[in-house]
């Protein structure tokens, strides 16, 4: 079994409360168990969960995403073929990936920005949440990953969204703001690393760090000037680097002078750890405290997630 890469354990070891460090070290050695969505547009809650009762496939609720099952890893092999799969009216999304759209809450009469969309998990689960109303802006700069978005808001029937082939960075809403925006930025993906698959964390670097951060930087800040006074902006990553989370959320919040504040939110069952006050040379000069890192557990995977609102 591959390690991983001893830089990265001994940063997360900065990173993590002392008491979590081991079961965290050991979920990254056993498989998170799988999150499964039903798309409602095209079944009930109640004949998906008949369905994979009949194919003898144990499930309990996502304790705070509506509409979101939690399986055994092992189902996902017996699931791969699955028609309903295929068909869209079951989709794969992890646990820690649903909660920034919860966190965000769109509501049907919204016009919502989703600057960096592919491959379509949290867009089309806003869809849902909007009951197919209201209109999503879903955004990507990388044509195969753009084509693969596109594909994915029409398997699951997602009628509201449009979806537009460009980089956040250089996207301008024009006379129409927004009223809310999510902000799910590309990372350096530490929260999926296994050491059952040794590319999950191949490409991992400092310098990757630092290169993601930049490109955050930019993505959100790009992104906010596309937002109401009065609406809200999440920002999440599936990676534990405060470079990419804390730092990032710090910057912006000095960069925008006052014009946003961080706002608290709640996900109920979902395991937590407090966000950082400092970092190596760096000490935080906002409140982070409403920031909410994601204790990986076994079944939520590392995440970090941050809502904004705008004055």
């Amino acid at each position: 079994m591959p390690l991983l890469p001893a830089l990265f354990v001994e940063r997360l070891k900065k990173i993590i409360p002392l008491n979590f460090v081991e079961s965290v070290m050991q979920s990254f050695s056993s498989p998170f168990l799988s999150g499964l969505r039903i798309n409602t547009f095209k079944v009930s809650p109640t004949d998906a969960m008949a369905y994979l009762s009949d194919l003898k496939i144990t499930y309990y609720l996502n304790p705070c995403v509506a509409g979101s099952l939690i399986i055994a890893a092992s189902a996902r092999e017996q699931l791969r073929n699955d028609p309903w799969v295929n068909d869209g009216r079951l989709y794969w999304q992890s646990p820690s990936s649903a909660l920034p759209a919860v966190v965000l809450n769109p509501h049907s009469e919204d016009l919502v920005l989703d600057v960096c969309a592919a491959p379509g998990s949290k867009t089309t689960q806003m869809a849902l949440m909007m009951k197919n109303r209201g209109e999503i802006t879903a955004l990507d700069s990388v044509k195969n990953r753009f084509y693969k978005l596109k594909a994915v808001c029409t398997l699951m029937g997602a009628l509201n969204v449009k979806c537009l082939l460009t980089d956040a960075r250089r996207f301008r809403a024009g006379d129409t703001l927004f009223d809310k925006i999510m902000v799910d930025a590309p990372c350096s993906s530490e929260g999926r690393f296994t050491t059952l698959d040794k590319d999950s964390f191949g490409y991992w670097s400092p310098r990757k760090i630092k290169e993601m951060a930049h490109k955050q930087k930019g993505i959100i800040l790009s992104a906010a000037r596309c937002l109401k006074p009065g609406g809200f902006l999440v920002y999440s990553t599936c990676t534990f680097a405060p470079e990419e989370n804390e730092t990032v959320v710090d910057w912006f919040l000095r960069k925008t002078k006052g014009e946003f504040t961080l706002e608290p939110f709640d996900l109920p069952g979902v395991p937590r750890y407090p966000a950082l006050k400092s970092y190596e040379n760096r000490t935080y000069t906002q409140d982070l405290s409403f920031c909410w890192r994601v204790l990986p557990d076994g079944i939520f995977s590392g995440f970090f997630i941050a809502r904004f609102f705008k004055h």
